[in-house]
């Protein structure tokens, strides 16, 4: 018998899911930094970066929380699935991150992860263009 965190994460995947597949959301991609690996024969660092699909929407900040220092004019409110389109696990986004989100690229700010009872449900990330 699943618990309620089971219901809770299975509920926002489906929300946050894209709206072809009968959700409230939108095709995302999350882009990690690669790991810099040093190549002698070229002398170089390199670091190829990895790139996740997953889904998401997008909320307004209120005009009251933009207070210019940590959340500026023009950042966004990201809520994020914990699934990938595939059905795999997303990895959680970190500050540097990047997420193609509706046409614009956003630098992911902060990121604050809905997690009940060691159940990821998703994340709410700031993003900045």
């Amino acid at each position: 018998m699943t618990d309620i965190h089971d219901r809770g994460r299975a509920l926002a995947i489906r929300m946050l899911a894209p709206r072809s597949k009968g959700g409230k959301g939108l095709n995302l991609t999350l882009t990690k930094p690669g790991q810099k690996a040093y190549d002698p024969a070229t002398s170089t660092v390199m670091a190829a970066p990895q790139a996740f699909t997953g889904s998401g929407l997008r909320e307004s900040y209120k005009q009251t929380d933009i207070d210019g220092t940590l959340i500026h004019q023009g950042d966004v409110k990201l809520l994020v699935s914990p699934v990938q389109a595939d059905g795999t696990e997303l990895p959680e986004p970190v500050t540097g991150d990047q997420i193609r989100f509706d046409g614009k690229l956003l630098k992911v700010i902060s990121v604050e992860p809905w997690n009940y009872a060691g159940v990821a449900c998703g994340y709410e990330v700031q993003g900045r263009a």
